[in-house]
């Protein structure tokens, strides 16, 4: 656990699955990232999907949902996908889906967004009925008419179920919402990508959602395959690690198989991490 100002941040360890690792390194050479992210025979890499946890002030907000459990037995399959951990981690402090007040979406890729339904029947229902949900308008948009390059990442199932919400809230740019708590727009992975930052008079944490996935993607060059704008990722990623250095700042990977967060420092090659650390 960490605690800023008035709140307690957790990380949640929901599930594992598996992409592509050229997809997920774009154009550095297999001989570099295989030494840090391990392929099997089908090239396939392992993830995390870590959920950050926010505690305080009489709200429980999630930072993403993962993919969940509403998934074919062949897509299971082809990623490699555990079974879905929410309830087990809420647990472990104290709370349940019911408990979660508010659900903050970097985006909604389906690895993002998937964890915030099950199956129900035919359909699709809520897992967390007492959330208020969070994203950026443009990315909402864009999720619902994505570009050619993108399609395979916003499952229309899930953008369908997510319009079907009852109480969505689509915000347009950088925005406090709520005291201590801030998102900021970066649009080089996809448009209407939304960081969280939360702060206080003397320490910050930012989640980097899919800007900066894990730690392995700390390089400006190491960008992935799904970005739309790849010199946008490394002008935007400059610019977060740069004021995280600057603010002595934590970073949290969502997607780090083997790390949650980082200190960072600035060195002969670049801004690399100082130290690991768990919440």
């Amino acid at each position: 656990m960490m605690q800023i100002g008035d709140y307690r941040l957790y990380s949640l360890d929901v599930q594992d699955f598996a992409l592509d690792g050229g997809a997920m390194f774009g154009v550095v050479p297999k001989v570099l990232w295989e030494k840090l992210a391990p392929a099997d025979h089908l090239n396939r890499v392992m993830l995390k999907t870590r959920l950050l946890l926010i505690c305080g002030n009489g709200r429980n907000i999630l930072v993403d949902t993962g993919m969940g459990s509403a998934w074919s037995e062949k897509l299971r399959a082809i990623h490699l996908l555990s079974d879905f951990r929410i309830e087990e981690e809420l647990q472990k402090h104290g709370l349940s889906p019911a408990d979660i007040t508010d659900i903050i979406y970097t985006h909604l890729h389906f690895d993002h967004v998937g964890g915030a339904f099950r199956p129900d029947g035919d359909g699709l229902v809520p897992v967390f009925p007492a959330a208020r949900h969070y994203v950026q308008r443009e990315n909402y948009l864009s999720a619902t008419a994505p570009n050619q390059k993108e399609k395979v990442s916003y499952s229309p199932v899930f953008i369908e179920a997510f319009g079907r919400l009852p109480s969505v809230e689509l915000i347009d740019g950088s925005a406090e919402l709520f005291a201590g708590i801030e998102v900021f727009t970066s649009n080089g992975h996809t448009r209407g990508q939304q960081l969280v930052r939360v702060s206080d008079v003397s320490r910050s944490l930012v989640h980097g959602a899919d800007l900066v996935p894990s730690s392995a993607h700390l390089p400006l060059p190491w960008v992935m395959g799904f970005d739309i704008e790849p010199l946008t990722v490394i002008d935007e990623k400059t610019a977060l690690l740069e004021s995280i250095v600057e603010a002595d700042g934590i970073l949290y990977f969502g997607h780090d198989p083997f790390n949650e967060a980082a200190v960072l420092k600035r060195g002969e090659k670049g801004i690399t991490v100082d130290s690991f650390i768990t919440l």
